[in-house]
């Protein structure tokens, strides 16, 4: 006697084979999507550079302040000649080193302007690394009496990142 198959056997059969068709899609997706973002921020330090008047005097009636990274000199010139605005510090208080990336010179009436001490280039090291501080001086020649305005500006990058 020959036996009869149920037809709910073969159901069965091909609900396993569904089953592993979409195991198999499942693994196969898993790996295809593998990767993984993550989002954040990291920070090792920072960058703070400040100018301040250093421990010369500046000749004839020269007068300057300092407003962020920038020295402001006026003089007061009874002839022609050189004009000295003696020793600014540029001290790094930050935790990370910098270098002189820019030094820019805008003066008004015709002087012109020399920086001595520092340079494009220059590093200097963090807060507490010697030199942490490095010293300076402008010095402008001027066409004749008259009153004049000199701004440098000074600009910074990190120690690594200077081109």
């Amino acid at each position: 006697m020959r036996r009869k198959r149920n037809r709910f056997a073969r159901i069965g059969m091909l609900s396993i084979a569904l089953l592993l068709a979409l195991c198999v899609t499942g693994v196969g997706y898993a790996a295809w999507t593998d990767t993984v973002s993550i989002g954040g921020t990291v920070e090792t330090g920072y960058i703070k550079v400040e100018l301040s008047d250093g421990q010369g005097s500046p000749s004839g009636n020269v007068t300057a302040s300092i407003a962020g990274h920038t020295i402001i000199i006026k003089i007061v010139a009874g002839c022609a000649g050189k004009y000295s605005y003696y020793d600014f510090d540029i001290h790094n208080v930050g935790t990370i080193p910098v270098k002189i990336q820019g030094i820019v010179k805008d003066c008004s009436g015709g002087p012109v302007s020399t920086v001595t001490g520092v340079g494009v280039g220059t590093q200097i090291e963090q807060d507490g690394v010697d030199p942490d501080t490095v010293c300076g001086n402008v010095t402008m020649t001027v066409p004749c009496a008259g009153t004049y305005i000199c701004k440098v500006t000074f600009d910074f990058v990190q120690w690594n990142l200077y081109k």
